[in-house]
């Protein structure tokens, strides 16, 4: 959508993953995109030229992929997969991303966000609140904490400094 004059947005071309598209984030350059596309998992689409987007690669999650997350560099997509938890995969190469490692979580994890230094992720995991996970061993992530909150916890955002976690339930 070219939206140069907000109050006159212009749809520029149109791709259809194969699932529900629930999420979309950027590559830094904003020329990929990463579409966390329910049952269809992770889909990774060359935007480079806006007029044609292509379908570079795709990862079934096998779960629902609610939420896509990118780390710093670029090279590690983050999926809030539902019932499957929290999926690491390898997009170095977005023609043929690879799992790293699925961290199954106790609730269903809904939206994850990642702290400044990247060694962290917060995982709002519906019934079970907030998971915190140490991340900096990206094959083998370990739970460090976790928080209950009052009802399902569906999203979570880290203020600007790091210091604290919004999560909404």
């Amino acid at each position: 959508v070219e939206v140069t004059l907000p109050a006159s947005p212009s749809r520029t071309a149109t791709i259809h993953p194969a699932g529900d598209a629930y999420d979309v984030t950027l590559s830094a350059d904003s020329n990929t995109a990463f579409v966390a596309d329910g049952g269809s998992g992770l889909q990774i689409i060359d935007v480079s030229t806006p007029a044609s987007p292509t379908l570079r690669g795709n990862f079934n999650t096998q779960g629902n992929a609610s939420v896509v997350t990118l780390s710093a560099d670029g090279n590690t997509a983050f999926v809030a997969d539902e019932s499957r938890g929290l999926q690491i995969i390898d997009v170095s190469n977005p023609a043929s991303p690879s799992l790293t490692v699925n961290l199954d979580t106790s609730g269903s994890a809904y939206d994850v966000a990642l702290s400044a230094d990247g060694n962290t992720a917060f995982v709002a995991d519906g019934g079970s609140g907030l998971q915190i996970i140490d991340i900096s061993t990206l094959a083998s992530p370990t739970f460090t904490a976790t928080l209950g909150t009052s009802q399902l916890a569906r999203s979570v955002t880290l203020s600007a400094d790091g210091n604290t976690a919004i999560a909404s339930d």
